[in-house]
């Protein structure tokens, strides 16, 4: 069935599911960040930084409904954004847009859970929120706002994305000493530092694969078990043994932790006398693996 809807749309199968698979993440991710928001944040009266700051201080300060502020800051910004940026990236970064302000305001009809330590609030919805951001970047999207921003100036003038962010959510920051008290702007300021390292975290892991590195005299027993067993490429290299001079095969393939380990019980099982060395690769871009931006 798939592959006659990727027939149908002119993909291979593995774009669609990619797509799919971006849609699925994107949605939960951006839900996610909706829940954070209209649950913990809001109601505590809490800054954040970006777009979403500025609209939760439009919204303590004249009630302004989120899902409408944060719809116009977004269009305009697409408006001024949208030749400088990936057309993928533009699309996802549309739909997490609208399903963001639809979300709000859907969230909003339900009754805020009390939560009365505001550190136990804080944490919570600095974990939504991290998690949130990481899972829609790790489809290639964003949730809009300065993120729009931040990547158009990036390819316009090579400025990293974290002096750009760092100073535009700074500012955002500073807006709330007007309508909240220093207290709740300190509280943002924390909340904001551990969404950051939430997020960090959880992209490193998202993007990290093992390496594995096998030298076996089976390369052809072990190169059909990761090509069509695991799905995964391979490069072979021929070598010797530096001890007995054998001739030996070495194999490079880049693993997801599941087929990591089912890369191990094979060789346990079907060629003991190989070596395995196992490395982190804390990003790898390519074909199977994270996107190469567009």
């Amino acid at each position: 069935m798939l592959e006659n809807i990727a027939a149908r749309l002119r993909v291979t199968p593995e774009a669609l599911k990619e797509e799919l698979r971006t849609f699925f993440v994107t949605t939960v991710g951006t839900l996610l960040y909706c829940v954070g928001t209209v649950f913990f944040i809001k109601p505590a009266m809490l800054p954040n930084t970006g777009v979403m700051g500025v609209c939760l201080f439009l919204n303590y300060l004249s009630d302004i409904p989120l899902g409408l502020s944060n719809a116009v800051f977004n269009f305009a910004l697409f408006l001024f954004a949208y030749k400088m940026l990936p057309k993928r990236f533009f699309y996802w970064t549309l739909y997490s847009t609208v399903l963001m302000s639809l979300g709000m305001e859907f969230f909003a009809r339900f009754p805020a859970p009390v939560i009365a330590d505001r550190m136990l609030l804080v944490v919570v919805a600095a974990v939504l929120h991290g998690i949130a951001l990481a899972t829609v970047f790790s489809g290639g999207g964003s949730t809009g706002g300065i993120d729009i921003v931040c990547v158009a100036v990036r390819r316009k003038t090579g400025v990293e994305l974290g002096n750009i962010s760092m100073l535009l959510n700074f500012a955002v920051i500073l807006l709330f000493f007007w309508v909240v008290s220093v207290e709740n702007v300190v509280y943002g300021l924390l909340l904001s530092y551990i969404t950051s390292l939430v997020m960090n975290g959880d992209l490193r892991a998202f993007s990290s694969r093992k390496e594995a590195m096998i030298i076996t005299s089976e390369a052809e027993l072990v190169r059909n078990y990761i090509v069509y067993t695991l799905h995964r490429g391979v490069t072979i290299f021929d070598a010797r043994g530096g001890f007995n001079a054998d001739p030996r095969h070495v194999l490079i393939t880049l693993l997801a932790p599941r087929q990591e380990i089912l890369l191990k019980l094979f060789l346990k099982e079907h060629d003991p006398n190989a070596f395995l060395r196992l490395s982190v690769a804390s990003e790898v871009l390519g074909k199977g693996f994270q996107k190469w931006e567009e």
